[in-house]
């Protein structure tokens, strides 16, 4: 959902990389982050796992130039991938205005991949969002590795129609730029052709599950690599193990930044390193082209220190949260020790 601040001419988009656990979700967002020419960026949050080394979790606005006189940031999200974080990964998606789908070109991963690519379509449903309309781009990482499938192979089982597909090898930076470029430009095209993404005939949305434990469920995406709840060996006498629920975190407030005036330029080098090329001319924005001209009367002081204030309240729930879960998975980081010293 698209997010105008008339206060200081802003807008801004929300873009989720989602995919099965260990496919480059994690590997995309640091290139994009670590780019030494990528000078205007919000500190990046991110969670290991116990069982992988995907995000939990991870913000990263950007400043992208401008659009019809409004600076346009943009927030990248990861989700994890592996199978008993699907309420996570059903809380990132709300809002989405665009999806990069991640998917692992080996061959032992297509299972996997078509059961990420179908949990993605439930999720966004259940967030009210058309998978049909909402911005969606395919990457098709790991293309440096042996025993990949082709990319028509690839194409025929995953089925991207007029989304765009990029080959990619995020470990070497190959495809990073390219991905995001693409995906920014369908962001920025269904806001120029004021598409509606929302699906009206779906429910209306409701406060998260707080209680919802980790599991994996039908509707979970990807082959699990190690759980954290085992059923085959019995817990150590007088200490049960403690288990790790999905923590839920409302989106921090964009990052304050100067205005950087950019727009992404053509990649020339197999390694993408500028995501943004000269600045452009911006023509003034008319009222026939602006995507975001609204009637509403400018924001006054209250009404801007009590958005603030309700920001600064999530952050902290946020941090509190990220606090918590830290802990939780120290105690169940010692419990399997333990367990494992026994065996």
């Amino acid at each position: 959902m698209v997010l105008i601040n008339k206060a200081i001419n802003e807008v801004t988009v929300k873009l989720v990389y989602y995919g099965p656990g260990l496919c480059g979700k994690t590997t995309n967002l640091e290139k994009v982050y670590s780019n030494p020419k990528l000078e205007n960026k919000g500190k990046m949050i991110s969670m290991s796992t116990e069982t992988d080394r995907t995000l939990f979790f991870d913000f990263m606005p950007m400043e992208l130039g401008t659009i019809a006189g409004q600076k346009v940031r943009v927030q990248l999200y990861t989700v994890p991938g592996q199978v008993f974080y699907d309420a996570t990964r059903k809380l990132v998606l709300r809002g989405a205005d665009g999806v990069v789908f991640v998917a692992d070109s080996q061959s032992s991963m297509r299972e996997s991949n078509i059961d990420s690519l179908e949990n993605l379509r439930t999720n966004l449903r259940l967030n009210r969002i058309d998978p049909e309309k909402i911005a969606l781009v395919f990457q098709y990482n790991k293309r440096d590795l042996p025993n990949v499938d082709s990319v028509d192979d690839m194409t025929k089982y995953m089925r991207p129609g007029r989304a765009p597909v990029v080959e990619a090898a995020a470990i070497n930076g190959v495809g990073v730029t390219a991905t995001l470029r693409a995906a920014v430009v369908r962001i920025l095209d269904n806001l120029k052709n004021k598409v509606d993404t929302t699906l009206h005939d779906e429910p209306e949305l409701t406060a998260p599950d707080m209680s919802a434990k980790a599991g994996v469920t039908t509707a979970s995406a990807g082959t699990p690599k190690l759980s954290m709840k085992s059923e085959a060996a019995p817990p150590p006498p007088g200490r049960a193990p403690v288990e790790v629920p999905p923590v839920a975190f409302a989106p921090p407030p964009p990052v304050a930044a100067a205005a950087v005036e950019s727009v992404f330029a053509p990649t020339t080098s197999p390694i993408d390193e500028d995501p943004f090329g000269a600045p452009p001319i911006v023509k003034p924005p008319s009222a026939a082209d602006d995507p975001f001209a609204v009637s509403e009367a400018p924001a006054d002081a209250s009404s801007e220190r009590q958005a603030i204030e309700a920001m600064l309240s999530n952050t902290r729930a946020m941090l509190a949260a990220l606090e918590i879960a830290v802990e939780r998975a120290r105690e169940n980081e010692r419990t399997l020790s333990e367990r494992l010293a026994q065996l």
